[in-house]
């Protein structure tokens, strides 16, 4: 299994490879076998950085199960998915602060992102493991306020789009399943959430398969895929923990 990331070195964003304690630093295209250059930063001493900068962030929405029946949704025939733009990106470790008049209702949502490692359009289904690079941690945080203010029309890239509403990290995981995946979400060490990927109605590598069958979708891509029940709103100076046991862990804290 590889972990991959983006530090800053010298104030320099640089790729990183994840080996136990250390980060060794690569340089070049993290899609095309970035070489080491030697050197290493400690995993306690690193200045993180989102492990991609997406072109097209999706989230989806009722994809999992147990939120569909608690919230009373019809099962859906394909995946429904938003975008949320690239300017909500942050990083392991960093704040997550709302615009002003929606600090009181802001949620998080503890989700599995699969990255894209290479231009897919229209794939068959057997290879849809060659496109996808590796897994990550992803908390797709809500405003609910704007998400409902209008009654015709839902918004939902507004309400998922705010500066820093789009923590992703702290690394990518290759070689792992994600169909055996457990996702948790702690606030302020309290468990908040835990669910497993099985509960998914479309599963990582099927959304992605679906959604790639209709729009062409580009390395370094996130799709968010979807959060379970628990998910709450977030009172100024608590700590959201996104957890993956096997994969990792992102952590941000709610500043206003």
């Amino acid at each position: 299994m590889e972990y991959w990331c983006r530090v800053t070195v010298d104030g320099v964003p640089r790729l990183g490879l994840r080996r136990e304690e250390q980060i060794l630093i690569h340089e070049g295209d993290l899609f095309a076998k970035p070489k080491p250059t030697g050197q290493q930063v400690s995993v306690d001493e690193a200045e993180w950085l989102a492990p991609v900068e997406p072109r097209q962030f999706l989230g989806l929405w009722n994809n999992l199960h147990e939120a569909m029946v608690k919230g009373g949704n019809q099962l859906p025939v394909f995946p429904l998915y938003f975008p949320k733009l690239p300017g909500c990106l942050n990083r392991h470790l960093a704040d997550i602060s709302p615009p002003k008049g929606f600090a009181d209702k802001v949620i998080f949502e503890a989700e599995l992102g699969v990255v894209i490692g290479r231009e897919c359009f229209q794939p068959s289904r057997d290879s849809i493991d060659d496109y996808i690079f590796g897994y990550t941690c992803v908390n797709d945080v809500t405003a609910a306020e704007p998400l409902l203010e209008d009654k015709e029309f839902t918004q939902w890239s507004r309400a998922k789009s705010f500066p820093g509403f789009g923590p992703v990290g702290p690394w990518i995981a290759r070689g792992i399943d994600p169909d055996e995946l457990q996702v948790q979400a702690f606030l302020d060490g309290e468990k908040k959430q835990d669910y497993p990927v099985s509960d998914m109605i479309f599963s990582p590598r099927d959304a992605v398969w679906r959604i790639a069958g209709e729009i062409v979708l580009y390395p370094g891509d996130v799709i968010s895929c979807g959060t379970s029940v628990g998910a709450c709103f977030m009172k100024p100076g608590q700590k959201i923990e996104v957890r993956i046991p096997g994969l990792g862990s992102l952590l941000n804290r709610y500043s206003v």
